[in-house]
């Protein structure tokens, strides 16, 4: 009885062993064959939840303009166009919010570029979707990010909300002004303006040594461009700052500018009693005096006095004194 028991018992471990290697061997090993094969041929369980995940991750936003794109239209914003002009200008502004008056110039063209859209302007939607979208990118994200970035929307907001509407009224009270300009009060503009600056800055008789028709010409450019600040903002950036760049070659010291513009104020208010259409006028030399001060200063570099120059020798010298991995840095920032 023993024997047979023994022997029922261990045919019954033989029978338990054979069935496990038969698991062993056969579902197991063939799940995990048709697992590798999945793997290898993409069909298989495992490569669909790396597709599946490396899609996900292709797909969220990774930097700030795209981010805000995406949290705008979640939200329902992605139809305030005015939107885009403040985040093609953010990085300026945050790049200079500790320049007061950099970002002052920043928000004043800001201004005049949201003045081309229609309908109302909610600046605490940029708010939200600002603080939703860098939430979003910054890991470590906590209440002193939270305070330190609504702190700087409510500066840039509060600058912005004393010009919202102004720009419209002023390009209108400044088009009329123009416009009724006839031939004899553009020619007092043309010769008061300059007798008026020399009398207050004699060293800029030295940089106006042009031909009188040469001379005019500047006059009636700048009464044009004035006007044309309001119409066409972010031509009128570039061109004034192409200008400016130019104006480094021609050596031209940046405290002419004050005078100039006083001097172009003056002879407005000789030839208009509204006072509208005069700080209309004065609001935009202002503004594109304060774009051609920066980008003199900030294009002043050896580099950019080389190639004003003409001088592959001045060049040469000027990228010597660069890091050697720097130096297409120093060409290229001109």
């Amino acid at each position: 009885g023993a024997g047979e028991g023994g022997e029922g018992g261990a045919s019954n471990e033989q029978k338990q062993e054979e069935a496990t290697k038969t698991k062993k061997g056969g579902k197991s090993k063939s799940w995990f064959r048709s697992a590798a094969k999945g793997n290898s041929g993409g069909g298989g369980a495992l490569s669909t939840m790396e597709e599946a995940n490396n899609r996900m991750n292709t797909s969220v936003p990774k930097t700030y303009n795209d981010m805000f794109q995406f949290n705008a239209a979640v939200m329902g914003l992605g139809s305030r166009l005015w939107m885009q002009e403040i985040l093609a200008s953010f990085d300026a502004v945050v790049s200079n919010v500790a320049n007061s008056y950099r970002l002052q110039e920043e928000c004043d063209v800001l201004a005049v570029k949201m003045a081309k859209f229609k309908g109302l302007i909610n600046l605490g939607e940029y708010k939200s979707v600002m603080l939703a979208s860098l939430r979003s990118l910054v890991k470590d994200w906590g209440s002193l990010h939270e305070v330190s970035w609504s702190w700087l929307w409510e500066n840039v907001e509060r600058m912005l909300k004393k010009l919202l509407g102004k720009p419209v009224q002023q390009e209108a009270s400044l088009s009329a002004f123009i416009g009724s300009l006839d031939e004899g009060s553009l020619m007092t503009i043309r010769r008061e303006v300059y007798s008026r600056f020399f009398a207050m800055a004699p060293a800029g008789q030295d940089y106006f040594k042009q031909s009188t028709t040469r001379l005019h010409f500047i006059a009636d450019k700048l009464v044009t461009m004035t006007l044309d600040m309001y119409r066409e903002p972010k031509r009128m950036v570039e061109d004034i700052s192409a200008l400016g760049l130019r104006h480094v070659g021609y050596g031209i010291p940046t405290d002419l500018f004050g005078p100039f513009v006083t001097a172009c104020v003056q002879v407005v208010r000789t030839l208009t009693d509204n006072d509208e259409a005069e700080e209309s006028f004065r609001w935009s030399l202002s503004l594109i005096s304060r774009i051609l001060t920066r980008v003199i200063n900030e294009g002043s570099t050896i580099v950019m006095r080389a190639i004003n120059a003409n001088s592959s020798k001045q060049l040469r010298k000027a990228i010597s004194c660069a890091p050697r991995g720097k130096r297409a840095v120093w060409m290229l920032n001109v």
